[in-house]
């Protein structure tokens, strides 16, 4: 369906959907999948207690109670919680493998239930989606589910064939992703948790090492995720647009050379036109090496690369396998989750991964937290601090606007506005209070805001500021350009003592090749709930 909205002509509103089955409190959050295909989770999820976690069915607009997350820690000012697409559920695959099906031989946390993988429970939506990495054949392939046998290590079923068997041995993850939640007050063992959405696993034990003692006021997490991409580019292509197709309607770039430690790119399109280090502190990872297979599926930090055609690109590590001059690679976003606190300036990153990830001078074992990967920001953090990340762009010509441009709004009843460039140096540059259009009004506890990569080109962070003397309730932030804007009122006055909390989230609808920004504001210390697709 064509967007045939007129600007100036035609009024965007807000309409009130089925509300959250437990008001919101404060430290309560919401989070939601910001893939922009078909593959993104079908759900938000409602961090409302230690013991209480909400879904809300994007499609069907129900909500409904799941696990309980069972924090160590209260759900109170300082408590958040963020959604993680990759790197969930992996291991390798069994002998018996054929084009269309493979047998998992690492077994999963938790058995699934007979077909269980081929419905992600959005109301007629596919299956999840399982990426083959395949060293023998030496490619990386996506299918969807579309029936599994009830096990810890089932036979999976795939909607299309794989253009290979894959091997005894290959890689297999599971692209359902996870929730990850934060309990606040004292840090304690399972004050970190996660649920595996997939198989539904509830995590025990997760590493709290180099986090604050004390988790209060409030916290915000910034994912940076290898499924997620520009506006106009597909989960698995990463940022930087390729011309060769590896895999069905997926693109990657194409190696013109490579060192024991090196990768050089294109000398003309892709990758020919990024700025020297650009793309630093941000992942290469082989897609297909028809030369040498062994090298497939290596992801590697880029600790620095040069400028222009051919671009060369050291590694944090050297390679196991030195991928061959005709390898694909794509780049793509590091798999790591920025924490920032309250009462803090500390930038503390964890490693959701499986495998350490080191950029040639610092590194993070899988499943731990480091406060030295990148620097601390300029000034602490206080009420009402959010994270606006700005992967979703593309880069204007002159790459002012780029990728690895992470804005942060210090809350504290200021306007303040800080960058993290994860680019800017091996530990990423700040630069404080940063000059952008519109700093009015000061972001008191109670707003809440939320990154929407789809449509509008990436562009856009929505805010609902909700304070004292506050003269328009509803803003936009323009990450490309600095200017935020007033943008839609909500139709319902809310009220009540301002209360810290994630209250909404942004999701993708998409009707054929058509996608639109949703959001979903759960109000101020209320059940009500509504949504507003973005038309302009």
């Amino acid at each position: 369906m064509a967007n045939t909205f007129k600007k100036v002509i035609d009024l965007n509103v807000w309409r009130q959907v089925n509300p959250s089955p437990t008001a919101h409190v404060a430290g309560s959050s919401m989070a939601s999948d910001l893939r922009n295909t078909v593959v993104r989770n079908p759900f938000a999820y409602n961090l409302i207690s230690a013991t209480s976690l909400h879904r809300f069915n994007i499609v069907s607009k129900a909500w409904q109670q799941i696990t309980s997350p069972a924090l160590a820690s209260a759900v109170q000012a300082g408590s958040t919680s963020a959604f993680v697409p990759s790197l969930g559920l992996v291991g390798t695959i069994a002998a018996g493998a054929t084009t269309t099906s493979v047998v998992i031989s690492t077994a999963f946390p938790t058995a699934v239930g007979l077909n269980m993988l081929a419905s992600r429970g959005g109301s007629g939506d596919n299956g999840f989606k399982i990426r083959i990495t395949d060293a023998t054949a030496g490619k990386v392939e996506e299918r969807f589910i579309v029936a599994n046998t009830a096990s810890t290590t089932p036979t999976i079923n795939v909607d299309t064939a794989f253009t290979f068997t894959p091997a005894t041995g290959a890689r297999y993850e599971i692209l359902a992703g996870r929730l990850f939640m934060l309990g606040a007050s004292t840090t304690v063992s399972n004050t970190w948790r996660s649920v595996e959405v997939a198989a539904n696993t509830l995590s025990s034990g997760l590493s709290i090492t180099n986090l604050p003692a004390t988790i209060s006021s409030d916290s915000t997490l910034l994912v940076l995720d290898e499924q997620y991409v520009p506006y106009d580019m597909a989960p698995g292509e990463g940022m930087v647009k390729g011309s060769f197709v590896y895999d069905t309607g997926l693109n990657a770039l194409a190696a013109t050379a490579t060192g024991a430690s090196t990768l050089t790119g294109q000398a003309t399109l892709g990758d020919a036109v990024v700025a020297v280090n650009e793309y630093r502190n941000f992942q290469i990872r082989i897609v297909q090496d028809l030369v040498t297979p062994a090298a497939v599926g290596q992801r590697r930090i880029i600790a620095s690369h040069t400028v222009g055609a051919s671009p060369v690109y050291t590694l944090g590590t050297a390679w196991t396998t030195q991928p061959s001059s005709s390898a694909k690679f794509v780049i793509e976003l590091p798999n790591l989750m920025l924490l920032r606190s309250s009462g803090t300036s500390t930038a503390y990153t964890y490693n959701y991964g499986d495998a350490t990830i080191n950029n040639g001078t610092n590194s993070i074992a899988a499943g731990a937290w480091s406060t030295t990967y990148f620097g601390a920001g300029p000034a602490i953090s206080a009420a009402a601090c959010m994270w606006a990340p700005s992967f979703g762009i593309q880069p204007d010509v002159a790459r002012n606007a780029r990728h690895s441009f992470n804005y942060f709004f210090r809350g504290g009843t200021t306007v303040t506005l800080d960058v993290l460039d994860i680019a800017g140096s091996i530990t990423g540059t700040w630069t404080g209070a940063i000059t952008y259009d519109g700093s009015f009004p000061t972001f008191q506890a109670g707003t809440t805001g939320a990154y929407s990569p789809f449509g509008q080109e990436g562009r856009m962070f929505y805010i609902n500021a909700y304070g004292t003397a506050v003269a328009n309730q509803f803003f936009r932030f323009d990450v490309k350009n600095r200017v935020l804007t007033p943008y839609v009122n909500t139709d319902n006055i809310q009220s009540g003592t301002q209360a810290i909390g994630g209250r909404m989230v942004a999701y993708c609808a998409i009707d054929g090749t058509d996608e639109y920004d949703v959001l979903l504001l759960q109000a101020h210390l209320s059940t009500i709930c509504q949504e507003l697709v973005i038309l302009a």
